[in-house]
């Protein structure tokens, strides 16, 4: 039986010949694949891929997930079992340049992130941004746990077999001012504690 590393290194391989979204794989360099622990505590799940982790070759969502670090140092610390992804394993493109992803898209690629969740088997979820976290939790929850409306960072809501934590993108996070990023910062601390990294 393979080992979870072995089942994620099948699975990146099948994310690299996916076919699935026509136009996607028109404009992409490359497919994007997750990648860290492959028995993870966090799993940080971005939209979609930065431009820099398909030209760089870096796992799916790693420069998000690294530039939220910067808020909340514990996701690179030492002996952390991370696992970074995305919901869209390709650069969604237009003539214009990088686009956001539509619902098709995300829909067709989820199964993919269904498989890393069922490898990786982690404690706890970040969804980065506020799109990728109500994807997330119409796509994992019966009911919608949150009134619409509602504010969902930083907020923590129960699956049987995890917890998803949303939190800001980090771009968002720059563009408040000091003291919200300060007390975000802090808050994420504490988050991290809760955590246990």
């Amino acid at each position: 039986m393979e080992d979870a590393a072995e089942q994620l290194d099948r699975l990146a391989l099948s994310v690299g010949e996916c076919v699935r979204c026509q136009e996607l794989v028109a404009q992409r360099q490359r497919a994007v694949p997750g990648g860290g622990h492959p028995h993870c505590a966090v799993m940080v799940v971005s939209l979609d891929p930065d431009p820099a982790d398909e030209a760089q070759g870096k796992p799916a969502g790693a420069t998000r997930a690294e530039q939220l670090s910067e808020f909340m140092p514990a996701l690179s610390g030492a002996g952390v079992k991370v696992y970074v992804t995305t919901l869209l394993k390709c650069v969604a493109r237009d003539a214009d340049g990088a686009r956001a992803p539509g619902t098709e898209e995300l829909d067709s690629c989820f199964p993919y992130l269904s498989r890393e969740l069922s490898i990786t088997t982690p404690h706890y979820i970040l969804t980065v941004g506020e799109q990728a976290t109500r994807y997330m939790l119409h796509r994992l929850f019966k009911d919608q746990p949150y009134r619409e409306g509602d504010s969902l960072e930083l907020r923590v809501f129960d699956n049987p077999a995890f917890r998803i934590v949303p939190v800001a993108d980090p771009d968002e996070l720059r563009a408040r001012s000091a003291g919200e990023r300060k007390e975000y910062g802090d808050r994420l601390k504490t988050l991290a504690q809760l955590m246990g990294i």
